[in-house]
């Protein structure tokens, strides 16, 4: 049944706050999910639901549970209070560990139609003027909209990564050092930006290729056009190959700087 959005109970869901409604969240400055905020939930599992038949438990990053939570979670995933239910959100349910996914039934949600996608910018945001490169980059996730709008610093961020972008397919090392710097610097945000930077150079394939209608970044056509004037197909594949690597270090923590300056160096071979 799909949520009114104006009962009680839908209005508490919206702003957090409903008592049957639980969200598990890393704890503060941490970037995974340890045992902590799973004892917890084990421990909040225990009261009876205050005002609802279930108490929902939602655990939005599952992608970001470290082992040892996950088997903390294995006991109660096995043998839950008869109101509890658990919902763990994960793009992948490969990244959860075999003995959770045996625990759990797997609900796979398909990304919904660019038109949906647009009713749904429409609607809320009716004033929004980068709307065809927020259909393309939400992947069919129309609240992935909201996270973007919501952030202040992203169209710098964008321009930012973008120019980045000939740093990395440069052959001087200079270049590799100033990557280095700015990774350095926005260390926390380095998972975002090698994702943009990934974009832009698949959108410089797609256009490589004659697929202008394939390209996410429909507002920066003029510099993607110059991007595929300058270099080869051969070398963009090969930075992005780079920066899959990278991203993969980053999800195992490695050191930002350090990430972007082994994948620069690897392409200036």
């Amino acid at each position: 049944v799909a949520p009114c959005c104006s009962c009680l109970a839908c209005r508490e869901a919206q702003s957090q706050n409903h008592p049957d409604i639980i969200l598990v969240k890393p704890e503060k400055d941490k970037k995974t999910i340890g045992v902590g905020p799973i004892r917890a939930l084990i421990s909040e599992c225990g009261a009876k639901p205050f005002s609802e038949k279930h108490k929902v438990f939602i655990i939005k990053d599952g992608d970001i549970l470290t082992p040892e939570a996950q088997n903390a979670l294995l006991k109660v995933l096995e043998e839950p209070p008869e109101y509890a239910v658990f919902i763990i959100v994960c793009p992948d349910a490969e990244m959860l560990l075999e003995t959770v996914r045996s625990r759990s039934v797997t609900i796979t949600f398909p990304p919904v139609g660019a038109d949906v996608v647009k009713h749904y910018i429409e609607s809320k945001y009716p004033d929004e003027p980068r709307q065809e490169f927020l259909i393309r980059y939400c992947e069919g996730i129309p609240t992935a909209v909201d996270d973007i709008i919501a952030r202040d610093d992203l169209e710098g961020m964008r321009e930012d990564s973008l120019n980045l972008i000939p740093k990395l397919l440069s052959k001087k090392k200079l270049h590799a050092f100033a990557l280095s710097d700015y990774f350095e610097e926005h260390k926390t945000e380095a998972e975002l930006i090698t994702d943009m930077m990934l974009m832009y150079l698949r959108d410089t394939l797609a256009l490589i290729a004659g697929c202008k209608n394939n390209v996410i970044n429909t507002d920066k056509l003029d510099k993607l056009d110059k991007l595929t004037k300058s270099y080869s197909p051969a070398l963009i594949v090969l930075a992005a190959d780079e920066l899959v690597t990278a991203k993969k270090m980053l999800e195992k923590h490695i050191k930002p700087a350090a990430v972007i300056m082994h994948a620069a160096l690897r392409v200036t071979l």
